[in-house]
């Protein structure tokens, strides 16, 4: 048998670095982040050690990547999309509708979020918060703002707080309804959801 020497360790999955991501993202979902190992990573993955050794090289650059080049790219491009709506009410329902869709189709992202964002000293908030687009945010808080005062957004709302407050409210409540409702029907979740965050912007 052929040795394998240095450099790429064996593998036919194209998606490998992809696959190796979402399984730890899973494992960090349901664990605490410092009892999961690069071993546990690989073995969740169907895979060996060396292959994550070869893409991350540690368990802090996994989660480094993690946040700069899956979380974070993908709550830009929902954040860019907000955006481009000149009324605030449908830049906010934008927002709830892109998010909501990606917490039911992953997740497992909204309970990592849950139990590691939150905390601003664990390791996910440690390494997402050098990559947040706070120049998007700083736009996103003056069209919440200029909503205040032409009077359709809730002037008792602290600006700078309602898109965090969205994204949180939104995988705090798929979260629930999984462990407190066990409740699977995904039309009653999108209604919860946009009634409980979209009531409670606008200025009724």
């Amino acid at each position: 048998m052929k040795k394998h020497t240095s450099g790429r360790p064996a593998g036919n999955n194209k998606n490998i670095k992809h696959d190796l991501l979402i399984s730890a993202i899973k494992l960090f979902s349901d664990n605490d982040f410092n009892s999961v190992s690069l071993k546990d990573i690989a073995k969740s993955c169907s895979t060996t050690s060396a292959m994550v050794h070869y893409y991350f090289g540690s368990k802090e650059k996994m989660i480094n990547n993690i946040a700069a080049n899956f979380l974070v790219p993908i709550f830009k491009e929902i954040l860019q999309s907000a955006l481009d709506k000149d009324n605030p009410l449908d830049m906010v329902e934008n927002v709830v509708d892109r998010v909501t869709v990606l917490a039911m189709k992953h997740p497992y992202i909204a309970k990592m979020w849950s139990k590691n964002f939150l905390h601003h000293e664990s390791n996910l908030a440690k390494h997402i918060l050098p990559y947040i687009p706070f120049d998007k945010l700083a736009i996103f808080t003056k069209k919440i703002i200029k909503g205040q005062k032409d009077g359709i957004i809730n002037k008792d709302l602290l600006p700078k707080l309602v898109y965090p407050a969205i994204v949180s409210n939104i995988f705090i409540t798929i979260n629930a309804f999984d462990f407190m409702l066990d409740n699977t029907n995904n039309e009653e979740k999108i209604k919860h959801i946009k009634s409980f965050i979209l009531k409670g912007i606008k200025n009724e």
